[in-house]
């Protein structure tokens, strides 16, 4: 992970660089800009996108608080620690959803202990951001590599030696066979016939064929068929989702 992009508040010139020179002592933070002031630290959000706040409550023109809740409502998932001389915030703090609220005078092991909470929510937050963005069906077509978003699938169909992947876009070919792409992909999926994978969940509705099924998808002409063995299995499925 790159360097946490660190914005302080602090309308007290001499607390602004001790707090400053703490936290350039952490090779993992950044401070990329200092304030003194609410209205410029929604400036400095707007224009800088950091990834933490440090402010003071108590400042002038509008206050820490304040200002904090106007720069969620641009950057939502922006971690923020508070310091003020008061407990009286500590409530309101917490229901922005403050990583920490630090009482004045602040003392480095305090600062340290926030920054680290800091740190391991942004691992946790890009580690699961990973994990959604790794949802990609890896396939190799005549020397290509293509990377596929699993949500845009719609269903996998056999037709002879190859495999059709039907997506939101476009439609692709590939080698591999049937089985060997179902143990890539996700629980969303389900082996409905022995030519099909349908992705569940773009599913619109099923349609009864003589001894099989149709499940059609918004957005894509084509149906994918379902095995009459495998009908109630698929339903319990996507009653289960």
């Amino acid at each position: 992970m790159n360097q946490i992009k660190t914005v302080i508040a602090e309308d007290h010139e001499d607390s602004l660089e001790i707090i400053e020179s703490f936290i350039e002592r952490k090779s993992s933070f950044d401070v990329i800009a200092t304030c003194n002031n609410g209205e410029d630290l929604i400036n400095h959000v707007i224009t800088n996108k950091p990834d933490l706040i440090i402010a003071d409550i108590n400042m002038p023109k509008l206050n820490g608080m304040d200002a904090v809740k106007k720069c969620k409502k641009v950057m939502p998932d922006i971690k923020v620690i508070f310091l003020t001389g008061y407990d009286e915030y500590a409530v309101e703090a917490f229901a922005e959803s403050a990583v920490d609220y630090i009482i004045k005078p602040l003392d480095i092991v305090r600062l340290y202990q926030a920054l680290d909470k800091v740190e391991t929510s942004l691992h946790q937050s890009y580690g699961s951001k990973n994990e959604y963005y790794s949802k990609k069906l890896k396939i190799k077509n005549n020397g290509i590599i293509h990377l596929i978003s699993m949500e845009d699938i719609y269903f996998i169909e056999k037709q002879g030696k190859k495999c059709i992947i039907y997506t939101t876009n476009k439609t692709i070919e590939t080698n591999e066979n049937l089985m060997e792409l179902q143990k890539k992909l996700d629980d969303n999926f389900f082996v409905a016939h022995r030519s099909n994978i349908i992705n569940l969940s773009k599913i619109s509705y099923i349609v009864q064929d003589y001894e099989t099924y149709l499940a059609y998808f918004d957005g894509l002409e084509k149906a994918a068929h379902i095995s009459k063995l495998k009908i109630k299995k698929l339903e319990d499925l996507i009653m289960r989702n």
